[in-house]
């Protein structure tokens, strides 16, 4: 199993929390580019935008039983488990509560804010990448993981 961290939102921050909310409650979690891309499996990794070329994992690493810890503005949203394999639709579905046409299902989806009750003892955990594994079994997001799992 592998840990990741990632944020469910498009490029607007003012939005972030809406968006991560829909994505959540839909069940899906997912990405998007601001080029069009096919879906990956059918691509090679060159052939993603260069600065977007780390969401290839996504669709080629990421695997039923993962966790995620999505993030909304810097700080812990939720922790998700991967339910579903990688999925591509080359029109955007809002009927289906995603703004995103690369996603996957998930589940047993935690929310931070239950997790740790006091928003003054949240942790601000700097996010600038969309989606990130997590190899470092020291990073603080990789402990946070393992604290709520109860690891």
């Amino acid at each position: 199993m592998t840990y990741w961290r990632m944020q469910l939102h498009p490029g607007n921050p003012e939005g972030a929390v809406r968006h991560t909310v829909e994505s959540l409650v839909a069940g899906y979690i997912g990405l998007d580019f601001a080029a069009d891309v096919p879906d990956m499996r059918t691509i090679a990794q060159d052939a993603l935008p260069a600065n977007q070329r780390n969401y290839w994992a996504f669709a080629h690493e990421m695997n039923i039983d993962d966790r995620v810890l999505i993030f909304a503005h810097h700080y812990p949203f939720a922790l998700a488990r991967v339910a579903g394999p990688y999925n591509y639709i080359r029109v955007r579905a809002p009927e289906i509560g995603v703004w995103f046409t690369h996603f996957c299902a998930v589940d047993d989806v935690r929310y931070y804010g239950d997790f740790v009750t006091n928003p003054r003892e949240w942790e601000n955990l700097v996010m600038t990448a969309t989606i990130t594994p997590l190899r470092e079994h020291g990073s603080a997001s990789y402990q946070l993981i393992e604290r709520w799992l109860g690891h």
